[in-house]
């Protein structure tokens, strides 16, 4: 299942909405998110927070302020299309159609959709969007969130482990966002006392861009990058949806790859990260609650548009194995699902989360622990990989002008 398409509407007709949500439910083979802005101000606002793929613009504005929104649009969110809504007698009234349409063409409109607006439209015009996505899609860096739907199975152990092997093999280009906003753990297990958080990006929203984010970003003696969890509730509190989709999109821009620590709870942050995640780990434990919960998890992520061609099902054992355990096959029985990754359990995988120091680096990379966590990140590396070959062998996109970088050959590193 495809990542999610980020549709801006710009308008202020009360009618639009519904048109829109109408049209929506006659694509059932794409996930669309729908945000609404009543003018030009607080449209620049989202689009630089969400960089939505799609943006239809009512068109009653005056051309020279549709002018001065397309040029700010297509500065701060490249690649992105701009479509016109129109209604058919708006094109009278003038010498001919044609004139009308070439000023808005002049004005930055590269695309036009009647109203009211029709499914069969609308996605004609996705799936040549589609097309132009596909060519843009090695310029930024890929995502990797690791969620679950209850806290203490060691998603968090997990995710700092995963950023870290990672920065072994590329450093200072990974990134590691403790987006688990109340009770983030992700700095101290790397025994780093941050003097910014994901807060002061936040705080920092007008004059946020890829440099900034950057020197935001605290530095691990490993050559991880981390952002840091907010220091308390009352600042959690100042992080929301729109702020989420800024820094993750600004973080895919800045580093090659950028890892993803979560709040067990399915709320608007949450969905927001799995809105621009390429490949998230869903971790659970082998009891019997944990899996009881995750057959309930599992469907309602499908229901949300983060299909199973982007998840991968870690089972962790945080604790000794015992008479009566829950086996790996009772458990993919049970979620009639295998298991992608089992991670066995290691006390000293508890001591160097005390420690301040990632168990990755003190592990054997060819047994146990290092050698799932190894394979995980071979996981990752390869979604990179797949997705600049596709972009090489798009025909376009040597004309984009903005694939990514390649990455440098992995550091070597001692078993």
């Amino acid at each position: 299942m495809e990542k999610p398409i980020h549709i801006l509407i710009v308008g202020q007709d009360q009618t639009l909405r519904q048109e829109c949500e109408a049209a929506i439910e006659g694509l059932p083979s794409q996930r669309v998110v729908l945000t609404y802005a009543s003018g030009f101000a607080q449209a620049e606002d989202h689009a630089r927070n969400r960089r939505p793929e799609l943006v239809c613009v009512e068109l009653n504005a005056h051309v020279q302020d549709l002018r001065l929104f397309a040029k700010e649009l297509y500065r701060t969110v490249p690649g992105t299309v701009l479509a016109g809504l129109f209604w058919e007698d708006q094109l009278g009234g003038r010498e001919s159609d044609a004139m009308v349409l070439i000023d808005y063409v002049r004005a930055g409109i590269q695309d036009f959709l009647r109203r009211p607006l029709s499914s069969t439209e609308l996605r004609q015009l996705l799936e040549r969007l589609f097309a132009q996505r596909a060519g843009l899609q090695g310029a930024v860096g890929t995502v990797v969130s690791f969620v679950g739907n209850k806290g203490g199975v060691g998603k968090s152990t997990l995710a700092v482990n995963a950023a870290a092997a990672l920065a072994r093999r590329y450093p200072d280009r990974v990134l590691l966002i403790d987006a688990s906003l109340q009770l983030g753990v992700c700095a101290l297990m790397l025994d780093v006392a941050p003097k910014t958080t994901i807060v002061d990006a936040v705080r920092e929203k007008t004059r946020l861009d890829e440099t900034m984010l950057r020197q935001l970003a605290g530095r691990h003696q490993s050559g991880l990058h981390v952002l840091a969890a907010p220091a308390n509730a009352v600042d959690a509190s100042e992080v929301d949806e729109e702020s989420v989709y800024r820094v993750l999109n600004l973080a895919r821009r800045a580093f090659p790859f950028v890892v993803v620590d979560t709040f067990p709870m399915l709320d608007s942050t949450v969905m927001a990260v799995l809105d621009v995640t390429d490949l998230g780990f869903i971790v659970m434990q082998g009891t019997a609650p944990s899996v009881v919960g995750m057959v309930k998890f599992l469907p309602m992520l499908k229901g949300l548009g983060f299909g199973e061609e982007r998840q991968r099902l870690v089972l962790n054992h945080t604790y000794r194995n015992f008479s009566g355990n829950l086996k790996p096959a009772d458990i993919e029985r049970r979620l009639d699902r295998e298991l992608d990754y089992v991670f066995p359990y290691r006390k000293g995988v508890l001591i160097a989360a005390n420690a301040g120091e990632p168990y990755i680096f003190h592990t054997h990379r060819y047994f146990g622990f290092g050698r799932e966590m190894e394979t995980l990140v071979d996981d990752i590396v390869a979604v990179r990989d797949k997705r600049d070959q596709a972009v090489d062998a798009d025909e376009g996109s040597e004309a984009t002008g903005r694939r990514a970088a390649p990455l440098p050959e992995p550091m070597e590193t001692s078993s």
